[in-house]
């Protein structure tokens, strides 16, 4: 499925196609010519839509997949994330709107006027548990049932580049394994997860990875109030919740730059995939002047995107 198509009906619930940029498709589990396969930890990444008729079985097939998925060699988790919002910061709204469309997906589809849009992140030690795991196979059967909108579904092949939670940052392929099979966005802890896709000329991807990398570090590490803040209290060494109210955050509590492992078109493509404790955290980290300086070494790979949903986790299954 090509991401343009996928994300532009995504921003219909949001009101906002004009501003939808285009995305490349980047659905590839196989290597192109003159590819090769990727080593160390590897994630298969789906994007759906389903009408609401079909959620309760489709959660039910999920739930299936987990359980099947746990019993093979290499799996480290599967999380599935129900599509809920969007992000006015990625947007250049204005301050005073941040956080206006942080449902916006969801009460469309309560509304009965959009589909439910869900992502799922499969993780395993390397490619070929990936692939010997049948989970491709096993999806598009799944989708099969849901009528002709939930088959033109998105699927790829990741890989981290780097993570991090708010211990450390993970880069090293046994740390990546590590922090894979240790996922946190359990549903019981009600987290919000960010997904923010982009797109880059494949021959700037080492560079890019090397400042993302850095980046990463910048969004792991910050927070307000900060120490030199007038308001800063040493009892949250984390940050503050944030509100629509203040501009407060508490750090994020993990942060992961996936790339897909194959290029399409010259283009190679990217989530970056992170969890917060609320909306506000993560709206208000992007208005700090921090992030906001080290985001701008960026801009200029960025081909494609940033297109910023927020989910909610409704599965997580860690190995």
């Amino acid at each position: 499925m090509q991401r343009r198509d996928f994300l532009k009906s995504a921003a219909l619930a949001a009101g906002a196609v004009a501003a939808m940029p285009g995305f490349a498709t980047a659905g590839r589990i196989e290597p192109g010519k003159g590819e090769k396969a990727p080593e160390g930890p590897v994630t298969l990444y789906f994007e759906c839509r389903l009408m609401g008729q079909h959620k309760d079985n489709f959660l039910d097939e999920m739930d299936k997949l987990a359980k099947e998925m746990k019993k093979k060699r290499g799996f480290l988790s599967m999380s599935l994330k129900n599509m809920v919002g969007d992000s006015t910061m990625v947007k250049n709204y204005p301050s005073n709107l941040k956080g206006v469309l942080k449902t916006a997906y969801l009460d469309a589809a309560k509304q009965n006027t959009m589909p439910l849009f869900y992502s799922l992140f499969l993780r395993f030690e390397n490619y070929r548990d990936l692939k010997k795991s049948k989970a491709s196979e096993f999806f598009a059967r799944v989708m099969k049932k849901y009528g002709p909108i939930s088959k033109n579904y998105h699927e790829g092949v990741y890989v981290t580049v780097a993570a991090g939670d708010r211990k450390r940052i993970y880069t090293s392929r046994k740390e990546v394994a590590e922090f894979l099979r240790s996922q946190k966005d359990a549903p019981r802890e009600d987290l919000l997860t960010v997904n923010n896709h982009v797109g880059i000329f494949t021959k700037d991807k080492k560079t890019f990875n090397k400042e993302s990398t850095a980046l990463l570090k910048i969004a792991q590490d910050t927070f307000r109030p900060a120490k030199g803040d007038y308001d800063y209290n040493p009892r949250f060494p984390e940050g503050q919740p944030g509100s629509y109210q203040n501009r407060h955050y508490r750090k994020a509590v993990t942060t992961e730059i996936l790339q897909s492992a194959f290029s399409e078109g010259g283009k190679t493509h990217y989530l970056f995939h992170g969890t917060w404790q609320t909306v506000w955290d993560h709206e208000n980290s992007h208005l700090d002047i921090r992030f906001r300086e080290a985001v701008m070494t960026l801009f200029p790979y960025i081909v494609e995107g940033p297109v910023e949903p927020f989910y909610k986790t409704v599965i997580l299954e860690n190995a």
